[in-house]
This record gives structure tokens, sequence and C-alpha cells, in this order.
């Protein structure tokens, strides 16, 4: 099974944002997954939103990370950002992380990015 894990920061959001508020954000980040036939669930203070296992999955999760690593109000906002992968596994929930952020630092797509903002899930050790 495919999926994304993303927490926002919401105190940043509700003291610094004035144009959306982190339940928008989050209404907003929802019914874009809903889109590609994502579910959404809560994990702790995080979102979680993982496919079916259908053969399209990967390439939507493409599109959806395509949009979203360049939507200034979602990267502004962001702790951290996970891919989810558990399709080699035999529990489906079992998953392995890919850190996006991690991905782009390196890539030096986030430059502009307030890296006292980032704060990893803890106990997660990305691929």
């Amino acid at each position: 099974m495919l999926g994304m894990e993303i927490k926002l920061n919401k105190e940043r959001i509700e003291k610094e944002e004035k144009d959306k508020t982190y339940k928008n954000m989050i209404y907003s980040l929802d019914k874009y997954f809903k889109k590609y036939g994502f579910d959404a669930y809560e994990e702790g203070e995080a979102r979680r939103y993982l496919g079916h296992d259908h053969p399209n999955d990967f390439a939507y999760l493409t599109l959806i990370f395509s949009r979203l690593h360049r939507t200034r109000w979602f990267m502004e906002n962001l702790n951290y950002w996970y891919l989810l992968n558990s399709d080699e596994k035999d529990d489906p929930y079992d998953f392995d992380y890919e850190d996006y952020l991690s991905m782009l630092l390196k890539n030096n797509k986030l430059l502009w990015l307030d890296p006292k903002n980032i704060k990893p899930k803890e106990g997660i050790t990305a691929i």
C-alpha cells in the first residue's frame, strides 16, 4: 500500500497566517487527495492519506507531490512530509517512510524554507 503522511505546523499557522486557517488547509489537502482516491486518516497531530492498492496509486502520488512541493502555503507550514510504502511487506500498515523534505533539501529545492519549522516525526528514520 502507498500513501503520504503530512504534519502541518498548527501553532505557526494560527499565529502567522492571515489568508488561510489550519482547518482550511486540512480541508484543501483532504479534498485534493480524495480527488485521486486516497482516504484521509488522523495520525496523532498529522494527516495520513492512503491508497487502495490501485495500479495508479504511485502515479497519483507523483502528481500530488509535484503540485504540493510548489504550493507555498503548504511548504511554509510543513513540519514533516513522508511517502509511505508497504508494498513488499506482509502487513499493509507496516510502512517504510521516505522523507520528501530531505530529498528536496538535497536537491536545493527548498532554499527559501525556514529550517526551524521542520520537525521530523519522533521515532522515524527515513530511508
